[in-house]
């Protein structure tokens, strides 16, 4: 029993170490919302939770590419592209039907009525 506790306990430490080696390496615009003093005051006060935090939560992951992940929200090159109002959207949503009636290709298996 003790033995397992020991290993617990150099696990714990050792995750706190790493968490804490990664909170300092990790560049500023990685962090997703507390600084770098907040985070660090975290993983060493709230072992291992506050570890487990930082690992899963503290950062902005990249891409393949390399590039930081951002949501919309949070990326302020991000536009929202202009859009039809929903009564030209309506149009040309009955003029596609339209179309796709006069064609009169149906899917195997569907009939009409």
């Amino acid at each position: 029993m003790t033995r397992a506790i020991l290993i617990a306990v150099v696990v714990l430490i050792a995750l706190d170490i790493y968490a804490l080696a990664d909170v300092f390496m990790t560049a500023r615009e990685r962090f997703r919302s507390l600084n770098r003093v907040a985070w660090a005051a975290i993983v060493l006060l709230f072992t291992p939770i506050g570890a487990i935090l930082w690992l899963t939560m503290g950062k902005a992951h990249r891409n393949r590419s390399g590039e930081i992940f951002r949501a919309p929200d949070d990326d302020p090159n991000f536009r929202v592209p202009e859009t039809e109002s929903p009564d030209e959207r309506i149009a040309r949503l009955e003029e596609e039907l339209r179309k796709l009636d006069e064609e009169g290709d149906n899917p195997p298996g569907l009939t009409r009525d």
